[in-house]
């Protein structure tokens, strides 16, 4: 960890503490871990996402 990172972000973290910050800042990281496998087995199995469909779910958004 970078040296200006730690202090900065305990002076931020209040009463919750440092290490609550890191606890949820790995939470997120693994979070978006998973959904990154999640992604790669799919394509794996399916193949990429078509244009067609990438436009209909962008409409659709």
């Amino acid at each position: 960890m970078s040296s200006h990172v730690a202090p900065q972000a305990a002076e931020r973290a209040g009463k919750s503490g440092f290490s609550s910050v890191v606890a949820e800042a790995l939470e997120e990281w693994l979070a978006a871990q998973k959904l990154r496998e999640v992604v790669t087995a799919d394509r794996e199995a399916f193949g990429p996402v078509s244009v067609e469909a990438r436009r209909q779910a962008e409409e659709e958004w």
